[in-house]
């Protein structure tokens, strides 16, 4: 017989997931739906038999290989998805800035301003002017 503690340890283990409260979570929901079936769960000892431990982990290992996880964890999954493209695209966005300075801070070098005017607009030390001109990041 095995415990609800023991089975959710190793789910944990064996889908990578974090913390073992989430993995006896996902355990206790399903053990709720199998709680009525004696060939596959002992209500006197709490513990469920070889059987419903099969019947467990494999509703479990089914459940990832088709993406159905928690409604709470999914949303939250596709929240990290949405904030890491908006990321992305903020970074695209960034280099793209900074490469149109770049070409400005080129052609301003190739007029009469002063260095350090440039530099100032920019907001670059002077130094970097140089390396902005021979294109070094």
């Amino acid at each position: 017989m095995t415990s609800i503690d023991d089975l959710a340890r190793a789910i944990q283990d064996r889908h990578d997931i974090d913390t073992l409260a989430a993995a006896l979570e996902s355990v206790a929901v399903m053990v709720d739906q199998i709680a009525d079936d004696p060939d596959l769960w002992d209500a006197d000892t709490r513990t469920l038999t070889p059987s419903g431990v099969e019947v467990v982990s494999q509703a479990i290992a089914e459940s990832y290989m088709v993406g159905a996880v928690a409604t709470s964890a999914q949303i939250l999954l596709s929240d990290i998805d949405d904030t890491a493209a908006e990321i992305a695209k903020l970074e695209e966005g960034h280099a793209e800035l900074v490469a149109r300075r770049d070409e400005l801070i080129r052609a301003a070098l190739r007029t009469e301003l002063p260095r350090a005017d440039i530099a100032n607009a920019a907001r670059v030390k002077p130094a970097r002017l140089y390396q902005i001109r021979d294109g070094r990041r």
